[in-house]
């Protein structure tokens, strides 16, 4: 058996590990808690883009995607 398909049906799998880790650097950075930062990261663009796997944001590290944060929003 080999490795699934990423799809726009099952990207979902792949985003809550990924959040973690950039919710605790928001977290850490801003000085907030991390319900905050998860409330701040849900409503931005980068989870809008993560969202869609034809951007391929999934792919990143937390650390991708805490840069991709404070770049995008």
């Amino acid at each position: 058996m080999g490795i699934p398909e990423i799809t726009q049906e099952n990207v979902h799998i792949f985003i809550p590990h990924k959040v973690a880790g950039a919710i605790d650097m928001i977290a850490e950075e801003e000085q907030i808690s991390i319900l905050d930062a998860l409330r701040k990261f849900y409503h931005s663009n980068t989870y809008k883009q993560l969202e869609d796997e034809q951007t391929k944001l999934w792919y990143e590290s937390a650390i991708g995607l805490y840069k991709y944060y404070l770049e995008k929003g």
